[in-house]
């Protein structure tokens, strides 16, 4: 169904247009039921929704929609008020109806996006992780690559084909190549020639279609023990609790465009659809592929060529 609205706003008694607002919305959530959205999500998205047609009257205009987004700034940080958005926005999808605000004109929040690894932070990391073969390889690649937590948890043995790997993007069903430096390609060979040959405690020859990382007990890792792995590295970098996982991809963007890389470049090594994820990581001005990526991340000491 798509609503005809006014410029300003749409009529505070939906049902006078025969619209069911709610019943559209669980449309959508049996959608998100389909791919896999747990029931938590659903719970908070449905909450997001609630939250906003509570406080704008039903006022789907553009300006009710920046005073809904200013209002959350005062008490919400940055990623919160885009995660907003991006639910609100799906929203605005369900109803047939064009969402009324960029994504660039979302307001600043009192709180900065969350943290991201400084150049002397990232090699205080390495070298922490060095005396662990597993953790150095995983959090060596996160830091070179910017790989997302489920791309790296889904890589296979027959990915990785040296000096390059293939990292599967699930959001959009594509994959992108990436062509490793020394140092990484070193981290990686010992892990795979050291601790992942051992299975159950039981040396093995691996099989190409199995996970590339795995658990002692052979099994593919899972969200929960990379976010506790980075936790323990964190902690003793005397980093802020919220920062996460997902902050080695910040560091590597922000790296990538302190080095002069721009949105384009950017957005095509890390397999984004929109163009704007680039700014929203980095929030630095946009300044070239894969050497100048290199060239710019301090974890890699030597240019490599491709």
């Amino acid at each position: 169904m798509v609503i005809s609205l006014s410029q300003e706003t749409l009529d505070v008694e939906v049902e006078s247009k025969g619209l069911d607002v709610r019943s559209l919305y669980k449309e959508y959530l049996e959608t998100l039921t389909r791919r896999q959205v747990n029931p938590e999500t659903r719970t908070q998205y449905l909450r997001v929704i609630d939250s906003f047609l509570k406080t704008t009257d039903w006022d789907l205009s553009r300006e009710a929609f920046l005073n809904y987004l200013k209002f959350l700034q005062t008490s919400k940080t940055a990623n919160h008020i885009r995660w907003n958005y991006e639910i609100i926005h799906g929203f605005y999808k369900v109803l047939g109806v064009k969402i009324p605000v960029d994504l660039k004109e979302l307001p600043q929040a009192t709180e900065p996006q969350r943290p991201y690894l400084e150049t002397d932070e990232a090699e205080k990391l390495m070298e922490m992780a060095k005396s662990n073969i597993t953790d150095y390889a995983i959090l060596r690649l996160v830091s070179v690559t910017g790989i997302r937590k489920r791309e790296l948890r889904e890589l296979n043995l027959s990915d990785y084909d040296r000096p390059r790997l293939i990292i599967r993007t699930r959001k959009h069903g594509e994959q992108r190549i990436r062509t490793l430096d020394e140092d990484t390609l070193d981290a990686i060979d010992a892990y795979v020639n050291g601790p992942r040959t051992i299975w159950d405690g039981n040396p093995r020859k691996p099989k190409t279609d199995e996970p590339l990382f795995i658990s002692p007990t052979g099994i593919r890792l899972v969200d929960s023990t990379l976010t506790k792995k980075f936790a323990m590295y964190a902690r003793a970098l005397g980093k802020p609790m919220r920062t996460g996982f997902h902050s080695l991809r910040r560091s590597v963007v922000t790296w990538e465009a302190e080095s002069g890389m721009n949105d384009m470049e950017i957005q095509k090594l890390h397999g984004w659809k929109s163009n704007q994820m680039p700014s929203i990581y980095a929030r630095l001005k946009p300044a070239k592929l894969e050497l100048a990526s290199y060239a710019g991340n301090p974890l890699i000491k030597k240019k490599k060529e491709i």
